[in-house]
């Protein structure tokens, strides 16, 4: 049996080649945009304003911060591609044959592929946030800036820190639960499909598969109704409001949808040749 290990570090490196596309095409298009900003800026770029302070700087710190924030900016753009494209490699992996043919639990299958998607996701947004942060390096240099930047810092509670940590935690299991929902529409649609007694047009099959989608989508949305009363009940929760609780529901949520994925794909989905 191949290991966990193994298995995700292959998948790891397959999917981050997409992740260095993306971000080298982020990185060319933030400095093509820089310079065009700058160009038509009409030479207003010699000053920075910092708590109402007007701070004097040359055209390379200009630059520099004007290419970070552009950095910042396209990577809402560029992390949706990444979602996007990542979603359908995951698929093709659960369908090609090559992949299927390791030998590993179909459980562990699953939670390497999306877990190793979302991580490549993660690295994505650690390359983005490191080239933003020596973007930035001139401007925090300065005496200002710097006073500014940890006088905000030193404001942070710990109620801010676990709040901050929270939603970290709900972002990873809301990337779980994209891809599974995600695998979950493509298993069951699939597996309805294959079973229809006769084989259809790919226009008729498409058709099936998007009632098919719409009719999943609508019982999911029941489930998870029913879902958010449930377990806050049984855990005596009494506000569904807060982190914990979100974690709680999400966290029970991704368990419930990966354990139907790993049953059609183990049951009704079969594999076919790249």
């Amino acid at each position: 049996m191949t290991s966990f290990n193994t298995l995700f570090n292959r998948m790891f490196q397959q999917k981050s080649k997409t992740v260095y596309l993306i971000y080298l095409i982020q990185l060319f298009a933030s400095f093509c945009l820089t310079i065009l900003l700058l160009i038509n800026s009409n030479g207003h770029t010699d000053q920075i304003v910092v708590n109402n302070h007007h701070e004097s700087v040359n055209i390379f710190i200009v630059f520099m911060v004007v290419f970070a924030g552009i950095m910042f900016a396209t990577s809402f753009l560029a992390n949706f591609v990444y979602w996007i494209i990542s979603a359908v490699k995951n698929e093709k992996i659960v369908r090609s044959q090559t992949w299927r043919l390791i030998p590993i639990d179909d459980t562990k299958f699953l939670l390497s592929n999306f877990t190793s998607a979302f991580l490549t996701y993660v690295w994505l947004c650690i390359l983005e946030f490191l080239t933003a942060l020596l973007a930035s390096l001139p401007i925090l240099c300065n005496g200002t800036v710097r006073d500014s930047i940890f006088a905000t810092r030193h404001q942070l509670t710990a109620d801010n820190w676990k709040q901050l940590l929270g939603i970290l935690i709900l972002t990873f299991l809301f990337a779980y639960a994209w891809y599974s929902v995600i695998s979950l529409l493509n298993l069951s649609s699939r597996s309805i499909i294959d079973f229809l007694p006769i084989k259809s047009s790919k226009i008729v099959t498409f058709i099936i598969r998007v009632i098919i989608i719409f009719i999943i989508l609508w019982l999911l949305f029941i489930v998870t109704s029913n879902l958010s009363q449930a377990i806050p009940a049984a855990f005596g929760i009494q506000n569904t409001n807060s982190p914990n609780d979100a974690i709680v529901l999400f966290l029970a949520f991704d368990i419930i949808i990966s354990l139907i994925d790993a049953f059609l794909l183990s049951k009704f989905v079969e594999a076919k040749q790249n």
